[in-house]
């Protein structure tokens, strides 16, 4: 079904009515927006999910902003009004060209009229994910000033109860230049193979899927922060202090592991603004690489084409988060174990959820 009301049937409506203020039109226009009235009751609850966990991640941040020894930087709230005047007047362009072509048959209107349908539900998807980053990137930043005792012992031991040596890994992985840019390259390919699944999402209008993957995304993320917060770790490079000569081929590529710069900045209180212009990703204990791996596996499941080479990818990534990311083999494990909990469990609700429309 068309999230733009009166795009894809004839309407009486005239361009200046659809700008008329009415309260029931702007209610409607801010359900399709957040995904609420859409896509059906299963992914109504997906997206309650998705805006309960912006909201919490909204309400910690303000509280624990008052008591911490970081600010917000002021070009932040630029930013966030940039991206809230951009969604506004994507909303207000889609409706005019919508209720414009709403009457007119011809080809190129229909043409017109799918291209606005795929580029409001771009927007509606940018919208939460964006709201997600930047409430959930502040609450990383929050936890890792907290300055809580590290864990990576805990985790070295783990691995150590499972057979893992790091160290022998890291030299393994180091001995073909060309097996080093394969890992660096899928490594840090992690950005664009999720937005290309995304994108695939869109292309075919699959809405339900998209509020699957984000609910997904959200539950994940609250996975990280708790995780983070009970077992604070800077990582396998930086509990082992690996000679150069282990990674001498990475090292080549550029500098190794340099979030913990910005990781050590934030427990010692050099840095003490947060910059969404600039994130970095500070979490090592459970790997976000792994999740976010195994959520576009997850989202690209009943596309083969598509799917297959997220696989290819994505698995090389996994096994790259160790060298390249520097993590210990326990955070690559609990980041899988999590997003299998979170995808069970958004399932779970909805089956729950096709029970109750039956």
């Amino acid at each position: 079904m068309s999230s733009i009301s009166g795009i894809e049937k004839p309407t009486a409506d005239s361009g200046v009515r659809a700008l008329t203020i009415d309260p029931v039109r702007i209610r409607d226009a801010l359900g399709r927006w957040l995904m609420f009235s859409d896509h059906g009751a299963v992914a109504q609850r997906h997206m309650a999910i998705v805006w309960s966990c912006v909201l919490c991640y909204a309400l910690v941040d303000v509280i624990w902003l008052q008591s911490s020894r970081l600010s917000f930087a002021p070009s932040n709230w630029t930013i966030l009004l940039k991206c809230a005047a951009c969604s506004a007047f994507a909303g207000t362009f889609i409706a005019i060209a919508s209720s414009r072509l709403a009457e007119d048959r011809g080809l190129p209107a229909a043409l017109l009229r799918q291209v606005l349908l795929r580029t409001e539900l771009l927007w509606r998807t940018f919208l939460p994910i964006g709201c997600l980053m930047a409430t959930g990137i502040t609450l990383t930043y929050l936890i890792t000033a907290a300055n809580l005792p590290l864990r990576d012992n805990v985790l070295a031991d783990v691995d150590h109860l499972l057979g893992f040596d790091w160290l022998s890994f890291l030299q393994a992985t180091n001995f073909s230049p060309l097996v080093v840019k394969l890992l660096a390259k899928a490594y840090n390919a992690i950005g664009p193979v999720a937005d290309l699944v995304v994108m695939s999402l869109v292309l075919r209008r699959r809405g339900d899927r998209i509020a699957e993957f984000m609910a997904v995304l959200s539950l994940s993320t609250v996975a990280v922060c708790i995780g983070m917060t009970l077992v604070p770790a800077a990582g396998a490079f930086a509990y082992f202090h690996p000679a150069p000569q282990l990674f001498a081929n990475f090292s080549a590529l550029g500098e190794m592991w340099t979030f913990l710069r910005t990781f050590l900045m934030l427990r010692d209180g050099t840095l003490s603004v947060i910059d969404l212009s600039a994130p970095d990703g500070i979490v090592s204990f459970p790997s976000f690489h792994t999740m976010l791996g195994l959520i576009t596996i997850y989202a690209a499941r009943d596309t083969r084409w598509l799917m297959i080479p997220v696989l290819v990818v994505n698995g090389t990534m996994i096994l790259a988060t160790m060298p390249v990311g520097g993590h210990h083999l326990a955070d690559v494990l609990a980041g899988a174990g999590l997003t299998l909990g979170a995808i069970l469990l958004v399932r779970r609700k909805s089956v729950r959820a096709k029970r109750v429309t039956s």
